[in-house]
């Protein structure tokens, strides 16, 4: 099962490693507000909360690392993408069994986070299918630059397979 959460850590380095910084930095207003290194590094730190409760036993996925080298190099993410490869590499079916706790903001009106216990497999299922809903967005973000994708950048698994089976 670690393979498969791999894959999906390696299709952004694969993408990152052949972007131009300048690309990676750029909002393209009106539609996307955020960079393509500002979704990155929102995958990335969504990983590394992952990564580091499973030390602590806490997840807390409220704590971002906005407007950091990650955000802004593309090689600053790629190193950051490879840890969480070799971490992916590193874990056991016992590991991916482990109970966790988790903390997320919850709440659009408030200051509110939700708390709820969880494994770290349920939790690496939640971090590479919320990677794939950026990597979406940035299959966008990057046909608006005449940036060449893989076919199957951005999609969910489910959707391949149903594309594959209707070929």
């Amino acid at each position: 099962m670690t393979e498969s959460y791999k894959q999906i850590v390696q299709q952004a380095i694969d993408l990152l490693d052949g972007i131009a910084v300048k690309d990676y930095q750029s909002a393209i207003q009106p539609h996307f507000p955020s960079s393509i290194g500002a979704h990155m590094r929102h995958i990335i730190d969504h990983f590394l909360a992952l990564k580091a409760g499973f030390v602590s036993r806490h997840v807390d996925y409220n704590k971002r690392h906005r407007k950091n080298q990650t955000e802004q190099f593309p090689l600053a993410a790629i190193e950051s993408l490879e840890s969480v490869l070799h971490w992916l590499d590193s874990l056991t079916e016992q590991d991916r069994q482990q109970v966790i706790s988790v903390t997320c903001e919850i709440d659009i009106s408030h200051t509110k986070s939700g708390h709820c216990q969880s494994t770290l497999e349920r939790e690496l299922i939640f971090v590479t299918s919320h990677a794939i809903h950026h990597f979406a967005l940035i299959r966008i973000m990057c046909e608006m630059l005449h940036k060449k994708l893989p076919e199957f950048f951005g999609y969910a698994p489910a959707t391949i397979t149903h594309i594959n089976r209707s070929a």
